[in-house]
């Protein structure tokens, strides 16, 4: 089990204290791991300047259904003050999960193709330039 998932206080703190010294609207963006801290700071309590979730690659939505997502039981909902999320993953990448269905209404999911082999597309997003267009598209 990651210790983020037993000892994560600390990076929620130093998140939550970076978050508050960058002007608003603040964008999270998480790779894997750092989704799943972005995603649980959020749900533990607001980030008033944040106004946008970016996850790729994120285990958060598999942790959420086995139970594992250390602010959110299953099947509770997101809170209300989570923000607009957009949640990216590749079929081949073994590690990123779809959080649409698992969140329906409260994450948008952009299904890439980078046509890379597990675990290659784990880390192939940064080379594809519609995951960079789809999160432009949407900063505040």
């Amino acid at each position: 089990m990651p210790k983020f998932l037993v000892r994560g206080g600390p990076l929620r703190t130093a998140l939550r204290e970076l978050a508050a010294t960058v002007e608003p609207p603040v964008v999270l963006l998480g790779h894997s791991l750092g989704g799943i801290i972005a995603l649980d700071t959020l749900i533990e309590a607001p980030l008033p300047g944040v106004r946008l979730l970016v996850t790729v690659g994120s285990q958060a939505p598999f942790l959420y259904e086995t139970g594992a997502l250390p602010h959110l039981d299953h099947p509770e909902p997101l809170p209300g003050h989570v923000p607009a999320w957009l949640n990216i993953h590749d079929r081949r990448d073994l590690l990123g999960f779809a959080a649409a269905p698992v969140f329906p209404g409260r994450a948008e999911d952009l299904a890439t193709d980078n046509r890379q082999p597990f675990p290659a597309a784990h880390s192939a997003y940064w080379s594809d330039p519609a995951v960079y267009r789809a999160i432009a598209e949407r900063l505040p």
